[in-house]
């Protein structure tokens, strides 16, 4: 595919892929992912229940035990530190993903990122999973803007297949975890458009990382060599499973807003990155090649923005 998506080809496969067992229902007491022949590469589930939305979602991709084996170390990235709704991921929906690592028998969970106890007292099921959430272990010294150290983090250079990141600092946990879960908010952001998928991993640097994305070309917040340190981070550790967070978020604003919220109750589930950023960017009226996040990752191999080769599944409960 070229880099370049023509418009009126985009909005029509959109068009086409919404209709893709929309409005079907679940049958109860039966997974959903049985209701398939192949699991889908892309399961996007709409409805407003959404803990239990998650689970499907995850569900319709094959389960998440087909992503997190008995025994294994899971790492979680989840972009909650912001206090605006729709600047950051709705609560009820990492708590479902806890409750079914757990159902695997993960060895241990580790928030890549610190998540703040109130956090997690804003969902409804918080005293339910109380202790399976105080269970969680935390990278404690990665609160914005983290500062390097030894324990925590590892200084990595020579990135293969980099184009802009010679070099960068992140959390060492996310390269030594055996599963990687990326839980980000499809939400505006300022620089690249779309927080997302991508955009997310910048939560596993540390400052001076940080500040290398966004100095580091000579001009402030360049959003070339931004997007492109983006993806090259992502060379470094490919994400295992993506559940993006599209229920109801800014579409201006961003990162942290206020901004215009917009709902569309939906959750996204996935393990190409470029191809769920390229889906989740159409909620807020972007088309693939209108965000350079998803265009860098797409030349560089990370996945297809052209998210129409995939097979999606869309169900509304």
């Amino acid at each position: 595919m070229s880099n370049k998506m023509n418009r009126r080809k985009f909005v029509k496969q959109t068009g086409a892929l919404s209709t893709i067992i929309a409005g079907s229902s679940v049958i109860p007491g039966l997974s959903s992912c049985s209701l398939f022949t192949t699991p889908a590469d892309i399961g996007v589930v709409e409805g407003k229940n959404y803990f239990e939305n998650t689970i499907l979602a995850i569900d319709l991709i094959g389960g998440m035990k087909k992503f997190v084996p008995e025994g294994s170390k899971v790492g979680l990235l989840i972009n909650s530190d912001f206090d605006v709704p729709g600047a950051y991921v709705n609560q009820d929906i990492p708590i479902a993903a806890l409750k079914m690592i757990e159902e695997c028998s993960a060895s241990e969970i580790t928030c890549l990122q610190v998540v703040k106890e109130e956090y997690w007292e804003r969902s409804k099921h918080y005293e339910k999973y109380k202790s399976l959430i105080g269970s969680l272990l935390q990278v404690e010294q990665n609160i914005f803007p983290a500062e390097f150290n030894d324990r925590d983090f590892v200084k990595v250079e020579n990135i293969a297949g980099a184009i802009s990141l010679k070099e960068t600092e992140v959390v060492k946990k996310w390269l030594e975890c055996d599963v990687f879960i990326n839980i980000p908010i499809s939400k505006h952001h300022a620089t690249t458009l779309l927080t997302g998928a991508l955009k997310n991993i910048m939560g596993v640097s540390t400052r001076k990382a940080n500040v290398t994305f966004h100095l580091g070309s000579g001009k402030r917040n360049d959003p070339e060599y931004l997007a492109q340190c983006i993806a090259d981070q992502h060379l470094l550790r490919k994400t295992d499973l993506c559940i993006i967070d599209a229920t109801e978020f800014i579409i201006d604003n961003g990162p942290s807003g206020p901004g215009t919220l917009v709902k569309h109750n939906k959750i996204i589930a996935g393990t190409d990155v470029v191809a769920l950023d390229a889906l989740s960017g159409t909620y807020l009226g972007y088309s693939p090649d209108e965000i350079l996040t998803t265009q860098k990752a797409h030349d560089i191999g990370l996945g297809n923005m052209d998210y129409s080769k995939l097979n999606i599944v869309h169900e509304t409960v």
